[in-house]
């Protein structure tokens, strides 16, 4: 469906194309998910919803209609919402966030495979237009395949980085995910996340990553509320929430430069790479060379060469000085 451009502008304005040629609407708005945390990766839109703050609690807390976890796992991953739909009046996210901001209807899509969620797609149409239906479920269902490969190869296409990354930032939240503090080199962070051009994702929505972080963080037993996502401008930021009590604020989420370390197991699931590649492309990055990662492992050179080629393949680099040159 969509290649690999360099540019989140240009992958925007790419999807936004095939998918108005496909399916009209009036707003839209494509994130990617973590497969293993369920955390923001990426956003992309146009005309989309408000209220980010709203948006987050409702698919975090409420008991709503479609809810992205619940088509994750459901035979059919994508479902429509208007009034005329059965559960309408119980639904806070149409009454609420929609019906206010002059959207009468939507559709939402999972993007799933056998690995998980990577994301999701959410169109909406405005009063007067025909409301979305089980027909164009049925479209979105069609366009599900391509559109998931095109999100899950988003963060690790080859993207030169320019500039110096940010420092380490904190943003500080009260339990109504009102942004209590935010530093200077947290919003620089922030400020990376907006793809520009044309897309009209604006700093609110991004804020998205900081309350996803945070409900996980306030959620039931052990929750996961870290994760890695790659910016416009080609650094990798790692997303840190932990609970705190410092004034109003019962969580800080920390925004620093992700280590090499913590993108081998992103990689790995993004490429889809076996658990002995993981674990190689893990001492590649420690430095070791080959024979030293055969002793290691306690395998043939051989065989170290085999799972060598495999993973240049799959990552689609050339050798060992690209691949550590992505991660570094």
């Amino acid at each position: 469906m969509v290649g690999q451009p360099l540019d989140a502008a240009e992958f925007s304005h790419e999807i936004n194309a095939v998918l108005m040629k496909t399916l009209p609407f009036d707003g839209w708005c494509l994130v990617g998910m973590d497969p293993d945390t369920g955390l923001r990766t990426a956003h992309f839109s146009g005309r989309g919803t408000e209220q980010t703050a709203e948006m987050a609690r409702n698919e975090a807390l409420m008991r709503d209609v479609n809810r992205y976890q619940d088509l994750a796992v459901a035979p059919t991953p994508a479902a429509w919402l208007s009034r005329d739909h059965p559960a309408a009046k119980r639904s806070f996210r149409l009454n609420e966030i929609l019906l206010p901001q002059g959207f009468d209807s939507e559709v939402r899509l999972v993007l799933r495979d056998r690995t998980g969620a990577w994301g999701a797609l959410v169109l909406f149409r405005e009063s007067g237009h025909r409301p979305f239906d089980d027909a164009d479920v049925a479209v979105l269902c069609a366009l599900a395949g391509p559109l998931t490969s095109s999100v899950r190869a988003y963060p690790v296409r080859a993207l030169a980085r320019r500039g110096a990354a940010p420092g380490a930032g904190l943003v500080a939240l009260d339990p109504h995910n009102r942004i209590v503090a935010v530093t200077g080199e947290a919003q620089r962070w922030l400020d990376e996340l907006v793809p520009g051009g044309e897309d009209q994702t604006n700093a609110e929505d991004v804020t998205r990553v900081l309350f996803d972080a945070a409900h996980a963080v306030r959620g039931p037993g052990p929750a996961r509320a870290t994760t890695c996502v790659r910016t416009v401008r080609g650094h990798w930021l790692r997303v840190e929430g932990c609970s705190v009590s410092i004034g109003a604020a019962d969580v800080a989420v920390l925004l620093h430069q992700a280590s090499a370390r913590d993108l081998v197991t992103l990689y790995a699931v993004h490429h889809g790479l076996s658990r002995r590649e993981s674990e190689i492309l893990g001492l590649l990055v420690d430095g070791l060379a080959s024979k030293q990662i055969a002793r290691r492992l306690s395998i043939s050179l051989l065989t170290v060469n085999g799972h060598l080629s495999s993973l240049y393949r799959k990552c689609q680099v050339t050798g060992r000085e690209e691949i550590v040159g992505r991660l570094g």
